[in-house]
């Protein structure tokens, strides 16, 4: 499999999604990726398309990851260090989401400098809420408050496309370009969760590590996932991960003449530790609707051992 990496530039405010509508992230999840690019590809004509790529694993999807000017983070893996830092560098080690994807070796054997990365992803972007305004024939104007995240200048998020055959890539390049002009995340209609697509050319050692995972004995997820039932024992055994409940209401205006939920899905995030990588899986979350609707969770993996 090659893999390729595309920037999201964000040229407007984002809203993505954390349980209420006044908290805004800046994580944007695989399922989340997919969901979208479903959509534009209901309206382009090619869902059934997208739908084979993605089940035939011609097509995998990282989550969405920070990057600041040239510097392209990925998960701070879920690994329990030996550390004789102080307590303080140690709190700011648990806070820290993100490492530098050219840093992996440094984290694992305790060099990396903990301070200064923090600081670095302290100039991603800032949080905001403004408030909007519901207005409804005959009734008052009801004011109500969005959470907003607002990347700074030469700061964004960029995913890692694994792709088998130049048609899979491009199919997924032109629905990331058609969702560019619609946007991402909530509140669209607000005009938030635009972004500009750039090609761009990942560091050396992040491809090596992701084309090592293959033959590696301890691995890192780089998209939320999840195997097959059957399979859960085989894989969480020496594992060390975290679990996020994914839910939400179908935005298909097909599906059913009401807003109906999600079934819930309960993934491995990105960051999490296995002994090998696993084929993960694309379920269908519908609930009595007119059609299918399919939630992805195929991880990408990359190789996390402590040797350069």
């Amino acid at each position: 499999m090659e893999y390729i990496g595309y920037k999201l530039v964000f040229s407007t405010a984002v809203h993505f999604g954390e349980g209420n509508l006044e908290d805004s992230g800046n994580k944007l999840y695989a399922d989340t990726i997919f969901s979208a690019l479903c959509h534009e590809a209901v309206s382009l004509g090619c869902i059934d398309k997208l739908i084979s790529c993605v089940q035939n694993s011609n097509v995998k999807l990282s989550d969405a990851f920070p990057f600041i000017d040239d510097t392209y983070y990925v998960p701070k893996p879920m690994v329990s260090l030996d550390s004789d830092k102080s307590a303080d560098d140690k709190k700011k080690t648990k806070k820290l989401e993100y490492i530098s994807g050219d840093l992996i070796y440094e984290y694992l054997n305790g060099s990396m400098d903990i301070v200064a990365e923090s600081e670095k992803l302290a100039k991603l972007g800032i949080s905001d809420i403004r408030t909007q305004a519901s207005i409804n024939a005959n009734e008052d104007t009801r004011p109500y408050s969005v959470g907003t995240y607002t990347f700074s200048e030469n700061a964004g998020l960029y995913l890692i496309i694994g792709y088998n055959d130049e048609e899979g890539l491009h199919l997924i390049r032109d629905l990331l370009i058609s969702l560019s002009f619609t946007g991402i995340g909530g509140k669209r209609s607000s005009g938030l969760g635009k972004f500009e697509l750039h090609n761009v050319t990942l560091p050396d050692c992040l491809i090596k590590r992701i084309s090592d995972a293959e033959y590696s004995n301890r691995v890192m997820s780089l998209s939320i996932g999840m195997c097959e039932d059957e399979e859960l024992e085989d894989i969480c055994r020496n594992a060390r991960y975290l679990l996020s409940k994914r839910s939400g209401f179908i935005s298909s205006s097909t599906y059913a003449n009401k807003l109906v939920k999600k079934q819930d899905s309960y993934l491995f995030r990105s960051g999490s530790i296995f002994s090998k990588p696993f084929t993960g899986i694309i379920r269908d979350v519908s609930i009595k609707g007119t059609h299918p609707v399919y939630c992805y969770a195929n991880p990408i993996f990359m190789e996390v051992s402590d040797n350069e």
